[in-house]
Order: structure tokens, then sequence, then C-alpha cells
């Protein structure tokens, strides 16, 4: 006598939108991350290009270039100069005498990498440029990810508060209103990729290949300076922490920790030497930059006390100069920011202070501002954090379209660079 099978009876199916979510959040936190930096991307894309309907004809382009032709504009042409002609081998003077804006200000990196593209490929600068951005703007988001998971699970944090923290910082990145120049022509996306990875290296502790990427980064852009300051924060956290326990690092760790130290104070030094060598004149790249400047050279702090006075008064502006000042190094030396961890809160302040000494506050300051990237991590300490990260996204897809149709549109003869 046979009988008949047994049939497993099944629960109801659950609908696709839980089965997609549930997909989504068991999915790599790496692909996740890449898969908004995508969509982001799409955004922007669609901005320029529809921004670009409306630029008028230029020194770059002509009327309604078209999306390829925007993504090489403003400080862009100097890196397409570099890549095809390199720099020059003078620092080139006007009729007074003074140094005239030239390549030698800009960092040779970023033009380099868009050169072995251009001869790999064939393609023009606008697409290695923009290709350049994107891949490393992708390996941005990445590493910023896993740079504040780290450095918030590293103060005792819970694995979900670290997990939120790094998603909030991430996403924010990938969506910020200056965001589009992670598609352009520019190195805020490469720099932001070697500031993460060295960072992330340092937190753990692998000094020498951070003493390599930290080198590199001072050949994409001025930054390596407040590095350094971050490097010392971290040695003498570590140090102590060793007498703390009894440990004394071997001669092997202490070589490694100077070489670290070293390699970060070079890197800060490294364009303005090789423009040196290059040239033959030992301010080649500080007398470069002053072209930019108002008044001819470079002049640390002034430039922010005189636009404060001219924006909110004699009296009015440095007071609140000061105020602003004062108030964001309480904020960031507070408990409130305490979960990121002494080695990012140290990059945020060396870095703001780099800023106050050594730039003119312009427009440019807004793209500037991205490497201030580890606050995003905040949001996680808000109650209620999803609906404030949902209503900040919204807010800065918005000013993407402000950005991209005020700053990054340029409208002849001259115009607010971004």
């Amino acid at each position: 006598m046979t009988t008949a099978p047994t049939v497993l009876a099944r629960g109801p199916r659950a609908p696709w939108r839980t089965r997609l979510a549930l997909r989504w959040l068991r999915s790599p936190a790496a692909v996740r991350v890449l898969v908004v930096y995508a969509l982001a991307r799409v955004f922007s894309a669609a901005v320029l290009a529809e921004v670009a309907r409306f630029q008028e004809p230029s020194i770059w382009t002509p009327q309604d270039p078209g999306y390829h032709d925007v993504l090489a504009l403003w400080d862009a042409t100097w890196y397409e100069e570099i890549a095809e002609t390199g720099y020059p081998a003078s620092v080139p003077l006007g009729q007074d005498g003074d140094p005239r804006q030239s390549a030698l200000a800009f960092y040779p990196l970023f033009p380099l990498l868009c050169r072995l593209v251009m001869s790999a490929t064939g393609v023009s600068f606008a697409t290695a440029g923009a290709s350049v951005s994107l891949v490393c703007g992708a390996a941005a988001a990445v590493l910023v990810h896993a740079l504040v998971r780290h450095a918030v699970a590293a103060t005792g944090a819970r694995a979900v508060v670290a997990g939120r923290a790094a998603w909030s910082a991430a996403v924010l990145f990938c969506c910020s209103p200056v965001s589009p120049v992670f598609q352009v022509a520019y190195t805020e996306a490469l720099a932001v990729a070697l500031l993460a990875a060295v960072l992330l290296l340092l937190l753990r502790e692998r000094y020498l290949p951070a003493a390599l990427l930290a080198l590199l980064l001072g050949l994409s852009r001025p930054v390596a300076v407040p590095l350094t300051v971050v490097v010392v924060v971290h040695l003498v956290l570590r140090a102590r922490a060793g007498r703390a326990a009894g440990v004394r690092p071997g001669p092997a760790a202490v070589l490694r920790a100077l070489g670290l130290l070293a390699a970060s104070g070079v890197a800060g030094l490294l364009w303005p030497v090789t423009a040196w060598w290059l040239t033959g004149r030992a301010d080649a790249y500080t007398a470069t930059m002053g072209a930019w400047r108002t008044g001819g050279r470079v002049v640390w702090l002034e430039p922010w006390w005189g636009v404060s006075q001219y924006v909110l008064g004699a009296v009015a502006g440095p007071v609140l100069l000061v105020a602003a000042v004062a108030g964001f190094t309480a904020w960031v030396l507070s408990r409130r920011t305490a979960l990121l961890g002494p080695q990012v809160r140290a990059w945020c302040l060396a870095y703001v202070g780099y800023l106050l000494l050594v730039l003119d506050p312009f427009t440019s300051l807004f793209r500037y501002l991205v490497l201030l990237f580890p606050l995003g991590g905040l949001v996680a300490l808000r109650p209620r954090s999803r609906g404030t990260l949902r209503a900040l996204v919204v807010a800065s897809l918005a000013l993407q379209v402000v950005w991209v149709a005020w700053l990054w549109r340029f409208s002849p003869p001259a115009d607010w660079p971004p």
C-alpha cells in the first residue's frame, strides 16, 4: 500500500517591498553606499545637463553646450593644460613683473591620472577627468563609510550606532550640495579618497601604507599640513595609552611612527618644493597662488577679518567671526561629537584652522568644506535620525541645483568661481 506524499503548507509570501528591503539590508554596506553614490551621480548629471541648456557662449563652451562640454570648466582648464603640456619652466610674470595665474598653483596627481587615461584610451580630457573623478568619488564614498564606522566603534559605541553614523556620513557625502564636483574634472573626489584612506589606516595603526598615501595626498591638494596635526595627536594618544598599559613600543614600531610623522610633514612641502625645483624660484608656488588673492599675495588670516567687516560691519563682522570660530571649536570638543573619536575631531579642527589661516573666504569655500565629511556621521546622534537624514538629503539635492546654476554655470564676461 502506497501513501500519498506529504505536502508542506507554506505561509503567505512576504510583499515584494518587504523582500526588497530585506535584500537591501542584507547586502554589504559597500554595495549599498555605491548604489546611493550612483543614484546621486545620475541626479547630478541631470542637473548639469539641464543647467547646460542655459549656458551662454564663453571662452570655454558654445551656447547650450550639452553635458559633456560642461565637465571641464573653471579650474579644470588648468588641469587640462597640465595633462596635455605639463608645467611652465619658470614662473610666468605680467607686465608689472608680478607673477601671473598659471598651472603652478595646481597639484599634479589628478592631471597625471587624467593623462594616463587619455593615453590609454584616446578620450578627451573632459571624459578622462570626469571618469577619474567618478571612480575616485566612488572609492571615497566607501572609504568615508569605513572610516566613520571604525572611528565610532573605536570609542566603544555599539555596532548599530557605528553603522548608522557611517551610513549618515556616506549618504550626505554622496548627496552634498557640491557633490557634482565628483563627476567633473576637479580634484575633490581624489583628495577625499586619499584623506579617508590615510585616516582609516592611521586608526588601524598601519603606518607604512598610511605614509605612502599621505605622500600622494601631498600631490593632490594642499591639505597635508592639517593632516600632520592629526598624526601628532594620534601618536601622542598612542604613546599615552602604551605608558598607561605598561607597554613599551619596540624599535620597529617607533621607526614606523616616526616614518609616518616624517611623511606627513614632507607631504605638506612636497609640491611647493617641486615647484621650486621646476622653476628655480623658491617661492614659485606661494607667489603664483598670490595671483588669485586680493593684493597679489597670500596673507594669513587677514582676509577673513576684512571680509567679515565688509559683509557685516567693522565691529559686528569680527565679533561674529570670532564667535563662530569659538563656537565651532567648542562644539567639536564637546561630548556631542565624542562619538567621532579624537583623531577625526582633530582633523576637523585642524582643517578649519588651516582654512582660516591660508584661505581667502570666497565662493570656493563651499567645495573646500566637503573635506569635513566625518561631521555627517553626527546625524545618527539625533533622536529621529532617519527623518533628519532624509530631510538633509532632500535639502542637499535642492542645493545642488542652486550650486550648479549659480556657480558652475559661467556667465561671461566674469563670474563667481565654484
